[in-house]
């Protein structure tokens, strides 16, 4: 997906049944993503930037912000926590069953692709389609599962069919907890104050800080360079923004336009070092940002840490 939009996870995953933790993780960026328009955010002094190195990606680099947003790897780990105690209380009422959960093992962060295509290879091959193994482990297959194990399994806390709602409330004489096991589970991980969802402040540094960087004069004066760059190539685009959300790239593969496009954004972006510039301006957004609301930050990063000890334990139970 192409650059500036969002990936959000979505936050109930049950009625397929798939189950997996509601956690929500959120790009400016990526293959998985969701388009939303980019909304205004409010205009901040802009920050001094002490260095701006060379780089033709931030695949191997984080942005300040992301100590502050549930990461894949840790998303899987509440997975797996959360999965385990389903099958701890399904067997309470004599059904065995865990959920399938989704594992990460490539680096999926928040710069992965965010100031996608910057691989040469890749955007000549998939233009801006990007890259087919990219995401991490995609979600295993919904599962068949029986209306005794859906009826228990519920679909989690608040759901209007918990118990109490239309679902019957007891199994085999023994109470369907609010929410069914789904719905035990997620307390149990989110106990002590613990949360598996990304906080909406944390949010707003990554997606205000994005959309900053881009309005800033520094990234704005390496745009131009690179848009008259595309110009002598024959692509006549403003932003490498503008280019990577072209309607023209809808199709479900990519056209030899598309790739003679994505590989020649590649080329003018390295020759310019827009990655280097854009990732140090918007990481010196990211941090003036954190500064001013650390107090709020740091009792969001205890929430996860919080979460993370209870899968943590729950797993050694």
């Amino acid at each position: 997906m192409p650059n500036g939009k969002p990936r959000i996870r979505a936050k109930l995953l049950l009625a397929g049944i798939v189950a997996t933790l509601p956690v929500a993780c959120t790009n400016p960026n990526g293959t998985e993503s969701t388009r939303v328009p980019e909304s205004p955010v409010p205009a901040v002094a802009a920050p001094t930037v002490s260095a701006t190195p060379t780089l033709a990606s931030t695949l191997d680099l984080e942005l300040p912000v992301e100590k502050y947003l549930i990461t894949p790897e840790e998303n899987a780990r509440m997975d797996r926590g959360w999965a385990h105690l389903v099958s701890t209380c399904m067997k309470r009422f004599g059904l065995d069953y865990e959920p399938a959960v989704r594992e990460s093992h490539e680096r999926t962060g928040q710069t992965a692709h965010r100031y996608d295509p910057t691989d040469p290879a890749v955007a000549a091959a998939r233009g801006y389609h990007g890259d087919d193994s990219a995401g991490g482990t995609p979600t295993p297959p919904a599962e068949s599962v029986s209306p005794d194990v859906r009826l228990v399994l519920g679909s989690g806390s608040g759901s209007p069919e918990a118990p109490g709602g239309s679902r019957e409330s007891r199994f085999r004489g023994i109470p369907i907890p609010p929410g069914g096991c789904a719905g035990e589970a997620q307390e149990a991980i989110r106990a002590g104050g613990g949360t598996y969802q990304d906080a909406q402040v944390a949010i707003d540094v990554n997606f205000g800080d994005y959309q900053r960087s881009m309005a800033d004069g520094r990234v704005r004066e390496v745009f131009g360079k690179w848009s008259s760059c595309m110009k002598a190539s024959g692509f006549d685009y403003e932003t490498p923004t503008a280019a990577a959300n072209d309607p023209a790239w809808s199709s479900p593969t990519p056209s030899a336009t598309e790739r003679a496009t994505a590989a020649a954004d590649v080329r003018c972006k390295r020759e310019h070092n827009v990655v280097g510039v854009w990732f140090s301006v918007e990481s010196s957004y990211e941090e003036q940002d954190i500064a001013a609301k650390l107090r709020e930050l740091t009792r969001v990063r205890e929430s996860i840490d919080i979460a993370l000890g209870n899968a943590a334990a729950a797993l050694r139970k």
